[in-house]
């Protein structure tokens, strides 16, 4: 479980992915957020993935960045149905409740409105600040030359992932 993100912009992180990766995004921020809520007891949930580094970097001891990472899902769902990728209708009725119980939650637990901040996890390394963008364009690079369908994501792994025309 990662959050690919390349940028500070959310918008700019959902282009640079490929289908793949950028579908699963959506639900793996989905289900983050879940565990997020689960925990902060907004929600009844299971216990899956509350230790995961990535749902403990989100959760921020207490004082999630929830809507900060709503705003990275919601920037890479946008993505993907902009390219054409499917949804069921239960599932985007799930993106929305998702939205709303957010939204609650950040009223009634008086969370804070701040951005998701970089972090890199990989094992037991983790980086924070700007240098995550970095490592993620050179994981997502060694991902995509290891992938056996290629990237379908307008970036040219020849030219060290410039945009294709």
């Amino acid at each position: 479980m990662q959050i690919f993100r390349v940028s500070p912009n959310p918008n700019v992180s959902a282009e640079f992915l490929d289908n793949r990766r950028l579908s699963k995004q959506v639900l793996e921020l989905y289900q983050i957020i879940r565990v997020c809520l689960g925990e902060l007891g907004a929600i009844q949930t299971g216990t899956g993935y509350r230790n995961h580094p990535v749902v403990k970097a989100v959760y921020n001891e207490g004082n999630p960045y929830l809507w900060g990472a709503l705003e990275i899902m919601d920037a890479m769902n946008r993505e993907h149905l902009r390219r054409g990728g499917n949804q069921s209708e239960h599932f985007k009725n799930e993106l929305a409740d998702l939205r709303q119980i957010v939204e609650e939650a950040v009223e009634e637990y008086q969370l804070s409105h701040a951005k998701l901040p970089p972090f890199y996890v990989e094992g037991k390394v983790r980086i924070e600040g700007d240098e995550a963008y970095e490592l993620y364009q050179k994981l997502l690079y060694k991902k995509w030359r290891n992938d056996k369908i290629p990237p379908r994501c307008n970036i040219n792994l020849k030219n060290k992932g410039e945009r294709q025309k």
